[in-house]
């Protein structure tokens, strides 16, 4: 079912809205939520740096192809189209023949290997996971004081609250 929105609503969700500004036939600007985005279609590369790692358009990057009424697969990478995937498996694979047909050199047979010489290391582990690229690009969250509004310290310590008697 359809939300009706006033007109108030309408004009605020349109400013969210991410509005695309062309500089040259290639280069672009995406104003959105605040930020500002240039996207440069040529060379594949946007601000934000995903267009260039992921070789995939980005969000912005696909705002300026839907604006411009380009195809996004034109500016996906090769290896994410089919005749590539398909390509991959065109190499023959050779099986392994049994383990008593190998032919082992007699120095690396002789060799013994051991396990390595590991402790753990003390106090608390690390995070197991590494985080992806566009999580690393993302700022981070920025405390804000609740008295006067601005970041970087909490009410604790505001020097703009008013002094107590």
């Amino acid at each position: 079912m359809a939300k009706a929105y006033t007109q108030a609503e309408f004009d605020s969700l349109i400013e969210k809205m991410e509005k695309v500004v062309p500089s040259t036939e290639y280069l672009h600007t995406v104003n959105g939520g605040g930020r500002h985005y240039t996207i440069c279609l040529l060379e594949r590369k946007c601000v934000c740096g995903r267009f260039k790692v992921d070789e995939l358009p980005c969000p912005h990057a696909w705002d300026v192809l839907k604006s411009k009424f380009l195809m996004p697969e034109n500016y996906c990478s090769n290896y994410y189209k089919l005749n590539f995937v398909v390509m991959t498996y065109d190499v023959p694979e050779i099986p392994l023949l049994d383990r008593n047909n190998w032919n082992i050199p007699a120095h690396v047979a002789e060799e013994v290997v051991l396990l390595p010489k590991w402790k753990r290391p003390p106090g608390r582990p690390k995070k197991k996971r590494d985080k992806p690229f566009s999580e690393l690009l993302q700022p981070k969250n920025q405390h804000s004081c609740s008295i006067c509004r601005q970041g970087g310290h909490n009410k604790r310590t505001c020097r703009n609250a008013p002094l107590r008697i």
